[in-house]
């Protein structure tokens, strides 16, 4: 199985293999370098340009850009690599990087009034977490992956392979870690292949609804969790949700059932092949990594941090709803306006507080 073209049919019907431009195995991506979007200068100039018009407008006032549409956002040349970047998510590969942001020359409001723009043209910003934070701050805050109502985003510790809450995800690296902390990404569509190859009886348990925690982070009218599959086939796509820490701690709820034996096996199966599909990026400072969560899991190993705390490995997150670029299954739209908690407040912050996400 190599890397799949634009001109393949999509096919996804349950109990068939998927065919789908989005699938690929992981040595088939790392062969390649065609989803790699290297900036230029520029590009840059151009971006900074924007950033230097806008900060004259709003100063040091990050949270203004919450009110601000798209069309304010002149990407200049950019805009043609990140218009480019949004069709290989949606009708490619799914995963891309954007390459070379100056984070350590620029001002860190410039900074993030181009990286906010480049995300507006690709969808519109959601709510993180429970503090209302637009821009997601991901390090180790010192919290432990086992507690209910802790996120993985916030430890050091290895991850399961994931799908975030939103329909695209970007992260911009801002500061990696003095060990470990690797980026790892699998196809949705090749690992429910090579599942349905092996035991179709365990996808089928897969199609059926989990319990997902919301982490405490629960809003007016909700429990304190929600249901969904992780296998979704809607209007011929496939849209694979994953969570199994989510999903192990909804289950875990006063009233929720228990996992049956077949979907923790179920489970475990996808994580073997997620590791063996697996693709390992490199993640250098001023990357922006962005996905299509309907057809890509993903996951980063356990990392060590500098002594000094401005050496933290640290990546600012941007959750982007884009409902044009595949149908949304129950997992999806549940999410389609991020977290939202009763007197939560939006916001965007510069630096990463203790309290926040």
């Amino acid at each position: 199985m190599g890397i799949a073209t634009d001109t393949i049919a999509r096919i996804a019907e349950p109990g068939q293999p998927v065919a789908d431009p989005s699938e690929w195995t992981g040595a088939a991506l790392e062969a390649r370098s065609d989803w790699v979007y290297p900036v230029s200068d520029a590009d840059l100039a151009g971006l900074h340009d924007m950033a230097r018009t806008i900060r004259s407008g709003i100063g040091d006032a990050a949270e203004r850009l919450l009110s601000m549409e798209k069309e304010a956002f002149d990407l200049g040349p950019v805009a043609a690599t990140v218009a480019h970047i949004r069709s290989q998510l949606a009708d490619g590969l799914g995963v891309a990087v954007l390459r070379g942001l100056p984070v350590d020359d620029w001002d860190r409001v410039d900074l993030m009034i181009a990286y906010w723009g480049i995300g507006r043209h690709l969808g519109r910003a959601l709510s993180n977490n429970g503090e209302g934070d637009m821009m997601g701050h991901v390090l180790n805050a010192g919290r432990d992956y086992s507690h209910p109502n802790h996120r993985g985003y916030q430890t050091n510790v290895t991850m399961d392979y994931h799908v975030d809450q939103c329909d695209i995800v970007t992260l911009l690296c801002l500061q990696t870690s003095k060990s470990g902390g690797q980026s790892k990404l699998a196809s949705s569509v090749a690992v429910h292949n090579e599942m349905l190859r092996r035991r179709p009886d365990l996808v089928e348990e897969l199609r059926a609804a989990f319990y997902w925690t919301r982490h405490g982070e629960i809003g007016s009218g909700q429990k304190p969790w929600y249901t969904a599959p992780i296998f979704n086939y809607v209007d011929n796509y496939l849209c694979t949700s994953s969570g199994p820490k989510h999903i192990e701690k909804g289950h875990a709820l006063g009233d929720t059932p228990d996992l049956t034996p077949a979907q923790i096996e179920a489970m475990a199966l996808l994580a073997e092949i997620c590791e063996e599909l697996h693709a390992e990026i490199a993640f250098k400072k001023g990357d922006v990594q962005l996905l299509n969560g309907a057809v890509t899991m993903h996951t980063r190993t356990a990392f060590e941090d500098w002594p000094e705390p401005e050496r933290r490995r640290h990546l600012w997150r941007l959750w982007l709803a884009a409902p044009d670029i595949r149908p949304r299954s129950p997992y999806f739209e549940n999410w389609k306006n991020g977290v939202q908690v009763d007197g939560m407040t939006e916001r965007l912050r510069i630096e990463y507080e203790n309290g926040g996400g």
